[in-house]
């Protein structure tokens, strides 16, 4: 690991679960000397990416929320996505929430809400599990067999623990079978009491898909045309993967 990466990570140690950290802590957790250690956070607080609390302890710093607003106001894929999504939501009253999976994180980009809608614990920029819900495995089933056997490989018992799969030759044919589908409908996986139904999201030929999901109470669902809802949500999609073509070929 670069000296650089090293020192982003500090980076990833702030979580909701643990939002502040003392600088000895930080330093163990890196598993660097006590100077590099400490020059790290000052390189982190005169960036703006960590603030210095009371008693020696740090906190994420102004600069996050500054790019995480230019994110939200200059991403092509929310641009593209947002408004095709608010047609999705008028047309079905259920919420439409777009995911993508960064590195060993799943994260929603973006939610958008009925007026009659669920109450969720995840939004935007929270990590979700990996192996709950319909959007994580739509992504995943798409993964290519190398990066789909490392996966497994170091997440096997939390796989096993989901029903996705004893083995790995059980886990890959569960995801080539979603594949096949083209979708995957989830009921309580994630919270109880609601139900997903989520496709993929194609953005380029080298890179991953996304994930759309239609997100409502499961009693809500099972009064629903699973039919109709998957030709909107596949329409949808594909407005979505063919804007992001478009603008791929005109940077």
């Amino acid at each position: 690991m670069s000296s650089l990466n090293r020192m982003l990570s500090v980076l990833d140690l702030f979580t909701s679960e643990q939002p502040v950290w003392e600088a000895d802590a930080i330093v163990e957790a890196l598993g660097c000397s006590t100077p590099t250690g400490y020059r790290y956070l000052k390189e982190l607080l005169q960036a703006g990416l960590l603030q210095r609390l009371n008693g020696g302890y740090y906190a994420l710093g102004p600069r996050i929320a500054l790019l995480d607003y230019i994110i939200r106001t200059t991403d092509p894929l929310l641009g593209l996505s947002i408004p095709v999504m608010r047609e999705l939501v008028e047309k079905t009253e259920c919420r439409c929430v777009l995911s993508r999976m960064e590195g060993e994180f799943f994260l929603d980009l973006h939610h958008e809400r009925p007026e009659r809608d669920v109450q969720l614990n995840y939004g935007r920029g929270r990590p979700r599990p990996l192996f709950r819900g319909g959007a994580p495995k739509v992504i995943m089933a798409h993964f290519p067999p190398k990066k789909l056997r490392a996966l497994y490989d170091q997440h096997a018992d939390e796989i096993r623990a989901a029903g996705i799969g004893e083995t790995w030759e059980a886990f890959q044919q569960a995801m080539q079978a979603i594949r096949r589908d083209g979708f995957y409908e989830s009921s309580g996986e994630l919270e109880a009491g609601i139900s997903s139904l989520s496709v993929p999201v194609k953005l380029s030929s080298k890179e991953n898909c996304a994930a759309l999901a239609l997100v409502a109470s499961t009693s809500r669902f099972e009064l629903s045309d699973r039919t109709k809802l998957l030709e909107l949500m596949r329409q949808t999609a594909q407005r979505i993967s063919a804007g992001v073509a478009e603008f791929s070929l005109q940077v």
